[in-house]
């Protein structure tokens, strides 16, 4: 690389003033929650509607989870599954079972029956805790799937017909000890499960580490994002790599609090903002664009407004509003980067330094990144190359995918599949995505997933699916449609078809029923025709 990089300007973590006099190293991110309760047992935790949770009082509830999963046979190693709105008993299940050294898994609570089976058959958790929204698709997804977990459910009052919880979360924070549960853990234990789309049509189990977490965790307190009594607003849905790596643990490490919405609400984001004291939040483009447009900035009283920093990432956001957000609000919008494989972040702009505007920013202090080429060597600054991540932020593996474990990390740098360049300074530009990979308003999509549900239709013969633009989404799907001769297809039979097959956010919003799907002389759907097509 040509040139000079600049150095992300950052504090150390003796010089953090919310550090001051606080444990910095630890073993396990379990251990590290521990601490931090110890340190400030009082200190707000989490912040959720009319709830004010502390530290001691998440601690006391996860250690009564975790002595629940004890009894039933949960040790180090084991998965824990969790399939939960947006709430504090996320906190208290996962860190529940992470105190045992077991794995916490986060489900997509959007999901459907096949898709939540095949969860289950490959992380084969011991317990699943499941909210009342999602018990009736978990249900189908338990009754097909040949491993069955035991299942508590998390009441929240929405009614259902399934019957298979062995109990409810209210009853095991009523009735069992909080007798501290920790056991002593590794950095490079694994703690955490996260699903990720997968190019073959299968979603890959993401392990990570220990100590991935803590050297993000660690990052984020290092870069001068927080100050001190923070409230760090989570309004993404949190079986997400977002909101539980790259804000829930850090959050926790710099002794920080949480605010907990259940989903984006444009009507509650502003006085949530407002009332909380919220100081950072995270969200996605297509959120930023609706505040933005539809909310008019004299209705906002500035005098309680604390919010310093509004983060950014998941898909590309255009400088006009970066800019335009800036002006109307006096909020800083920050891009970053990062997957679910290098535990959420890899770059971001620097919140103490330089930002560029339409760059997602410079590698994490610790985290090397490079753009290469198909060899694996290093592409001057302005070429155009492969994203590539090394240290101890990259993935354990995929969960029983050795293969592609390995064709991902090769030589000890993970290939993001992303495609960028840096400038002479080290920022980072991305100038295509993960190939035939759809975003949907931060969700990420593969079109294989979908081609093989939809392939199962009887009466189709071909189909191929891509996403095209959308102003307020990024990307929205659509499907081109072969049917088997002499059969009559519609496109809201499709739509019918996949109701209960898949997660609603991917079912095609356009299916166009064709007679032909063009390809290449080797038989390779050409997706960039079909893009051209539709424009």
């Amino acid at each position: 690389m040509s040139g000079k990089r600049l150095e992300f300007p950052t504090i150390t973590l003796e010089e953090a003033p919310f550090l001051q006099g606080r444990k910095l190293e630890f073993n396990s991110i379990a251990e590290m929650f521990y601490t931090r309760v110890q340190e400030k047992p009082d200190a707000n935790h989490v912040l959720f509607y009319d709830q004010v949770i502390t530290y001691a009082q998440t601690n006391q509830r996860a250690n009564r989870v975790a002595n629940y999963l004890k009894e039933k046979g949960v040790t180090k190693g084991d998965v824990v599954s969790v399939m939960v709105l947006n709430s504090p008993e996320i906190y208290y299940t996962m860190f529940g079972a992470q105190k045992l050294g077991a794995v916490a898994g986060a489900i997509n609570y959007m999901l459907k029956g096949p898709e939540i089976a095949y969860v289950l058959d490959d992380s084969k958790p011991k317990v699943a805790f499941v909210g009342s929204e999602y018990m009736q698709d978990f249900a189908a997804g338990y009754a097909q799937a040949t491993h069955k977990p035991i299942v508590v459910e998390v009441v929240t009052g929405v009614e259902h017909t399934a019957n298979i919880a062995e109990t409810v979360l209210s009853d095991i924070l009523a009735k069992y000890p909080d007798d501290e549960a920790l056991v002593p853990q590794s950095p490079d234990d694994p703690f955490l499960l996260l699903y990720s789309s997968g190019t073959t049509g299968k979603p890959k189990g993401i392990l990570s580490s220990n100590r991935a977490q803590l050297l993000i965790s660690q990052s984020m307190a290092k870069i001068q994002l927080f100050q001190g009594n923070d409230v760090m607003m989570i309004i993404m849905p949190m079986f997400h790599t977002n909101p539980i790596c790259v804000w829930s643990y850090p959050v926790v490490y710099c002794g920080q609090t949480l605010c907990i919405r259940k989903a984006f609400s444009p009507v509650d984001f502003w006085p949530t903002v407002l009332d909380y004291g919220v100081t950072v939040l995270m969200g996605v483009p297509a959120m930023y664009s609706y505040v933005y447009t539809a909310i008019d900035p004299e209705t906002i009283d500035r005098s309680k407004l604390k919010l310093r920093y509004a983060m950014c990432g998941a898909a590309p956001l255009p400088v006009e509003l970066i800019r335009g957000f800036k002006e109307k609000f006096n909020v800083d919008i920050v891009e970053g980067y990062g997957l679910t494989e290098v535990i959420g972040l890899s770059s971001v702009n620097p919140p103490a330094g330089i930002k560029k505007p339409g760059s997602i920013g410079l590698p994490m202090p610790g985290q090397p990144v490079e753009i290469m080429d198909d060899d694996n060597k290093i592409m001057a600054a302005g070429e155009v190359g492969e994203i590539c991540t090394s240290g101890g932020y990259n993935m354990i593996g995929y969960l029983n995918q050795p293969q592609a474990t390995k064709e991902t990390i090769r030589n000890g740098w993970l290939h993001t599949g992303d495609v960028g360049y840096m400038d002479e300074d080290g920022y980072i530009y991305i100038v295509d995505r993960k190939k035939d990979m759809i975003n949907r308003g931060g969700e990420n999509i593969y079109p294989r997933e979908i081609e093989i549900v939809i392939e199962g239709h009887p009466k189709v013969a071909e189909v191929a699916v891509i996403g095209i633009p959308d102003q307020a989404l990024g990307e929205r799907v659509k499907a081109f449609v072969v049917p088997k001769p002499d059969v009559d297809l519609t496109g809201d039979e499709i739509k019918d078809f996949l109701k209960d097959k898949t997660a609603k956010y991917k079912i095609p919003e356009f299916v166009d029923i064709t007679n032909d799907i063009p390809r290449n002389a080797t038989g390779k759907i050409l997706k960039q025709e079909l893009r051209k097509m539709h424009s």
